[in-house]
């Protein structure tokens, strides 16, 4: 399957299989060796009956809606925030990955941001209020 975001197409590999929760459908972005970007994946969890068909459309409108937009601007390694004051993305493990000592990133636009990366991000939100939350994989966040 092939999407066109705002600049270049992106390509996934899409699944959908059984589980114990119903019919999980699944993308992974296909990527270039030499890109600076991460592959994104998305996920879509339907009912056991669901026309496999109508899973992966839903699935393929979650990643429509998700790939054009955009949360940050990294230049020089410098992270900020694109626009509003909102993250979306992915917690991932960070072995072996240089600038990581906790063990965790997150996985924003593609990229890989730090928890370091995401602190120095909120220091200019001091005093400011949050609302955090987490979602399953299979989740729309909007």
């Amino acid at each position: 399957m092939s999407i066109v975001n705002n600049k270049f197409p992106s390509h996934f590999k899409i699944l959908s299989f059984e589980c114990p929760s119903g019919l999980l459908s699944t993308s992974i972005q296909v990527i270039g060796k030499n890109s600076k970007h991460e592959p994104r994946t998305y996920e879509v969890l339907s009912d056991f009956d669901e026309d496999i068909e109508k899973a992966e459309l839903l699935l393929k409108a979650k990643i429509k809606k998700d790939i054009n937009r955009k949360h940050l601007i990294i230049d020089d390694g410098k992270v900020d925030f694109y626009d509003e004051h909102i993250l979306r993305g992915r917690i991932e493990g960070a072995e072996g990955i240089p600038g990581s000592t906790n063990g965790k990133i997150f996985m924003v636009d593609g990229k890989r941001i730090t928890i370091e990366q995401f602190i120095k991000l909120i220091q200019p939100c001091e005093g400011f209020n949050f609302k955090f939350e987490i979602f399953n994989p299979s989740d729309d966040i909007d």
